[in-house]
């Protein structure tokens, strides 16, 4: 499903672009997907995860806008999620499902994320998804950059993204850099210490806006590793702060949580 929306949407909008000569296409590389074997691992031990769901206080900024409260935070795989902030001014929530989704303010409304804006993993605060993916989707590619410092911290740097080779190369590198998700292992524990990706305005998924999520103070919950806080920082701005209460694995999560509601018109994209 996820594919099928991916391919749709670029070739309705790029279908005019031109077409250049073949590049080659990014391949798994296995120092790669041995390092992603060995952070599952430390992140899940024997447990063949199926879904999270992780409760937390919340700390939310928005320019001079400092709200608190709680906040759950549930996926389903790397394509399914659903975080809702019980706010100080009312309740947020974002649900992400097969490369669609919305967000509902505090006023209720709701809107369409855009299309370009869906097609990074939804698992953003519990990425071990999108290393799982790895084994069954055949369009996800993984790479080593290497080992470096991140925040003052040692890790290795691994890069996944989605390739589809058999598109019109323009094709095939937009979804390549609109995909991709810069993941930074702890160089000692091989837990996710950070992981970057960009978001972008609704009608221009060629700008970019940086996106960083920060995990530390990883605590074992029914033998899975799960950090305890997770902040969210855009364009180096710390937005969502969340100090982990409680964490549920395999709790079996219906897929229905991740239903999309009925969009408005004028809250489409």
């Amino acid at each position: 499903m996820f594919t099928r929306v991916l391919l749709f949407f670029f070739l309705t909008t790029l279908i005019s672009s031109p077409i250049n000569a073949q590049t080659p296409a990014p391949v798994s590389d296995p120092n790669a997907v041995a390092l992603a074997n060995k952070a599952l691992q430390a992140l899940a031990g024997s447990t063949a995860l199926s879904d999270i769901t992780i409760q937390a206080n919340a700390t939310y900024i928005a320019g001079s806008d400092l709200e608190t409260g709680t906040a759950t935070l549930i996926a389903l795989g790397n394509q399914q999620s659903a975080v809702t902030l019980n706010l100080t001014n009312g309740e947020r929530q974002e649900i992400r499902n097969d490369g669609a989704g919305v967000w509902i303010g505090s006023d209720g409304t709701v809107h369409a994320m855009a299309m370009h804006n869906c097609f990074i993993d939804a698992d953003w605060f519990f990425p071990a998804f999108s290393l799982l993916a790895l084994a069954s989707d055949p369009t996800m590619v993984i790479t080593l950059v290497g080992q470096e410092v991140h925040s003052g911290e040692q890790v290795y740097h691994l890069v996944l993204l989605h390739n589809l080779p058999e598109q019109i190369p323009n094709v095939a590198l937009l979804i390549q850099r609109v995909t991709r998700m810069d993941l930074y292992l702890d160089a000692v524990s091989l837990l996710p210490a950070a992981l970057d990706f960009n978001a972008h305005p609704d009608t221009d998924a060629d700008t970019n806006f940086p996106v960083e999520i920060r995990f530390s103070a990883y605590q074992s919950s029914n033998g899975v590793q799960a950090p305890t806080r997770i902040q969210k920082y855009i364009q180096n701005s710390l937005v969502l702060d969340l100090a982990v209460t409680g964490v549920a694995v395999n709790s079996g999560v219906p897929a229905s949580v991740f239903t999309l509601p009925t969009v408005p018109a004028g809250g489409a994209q």
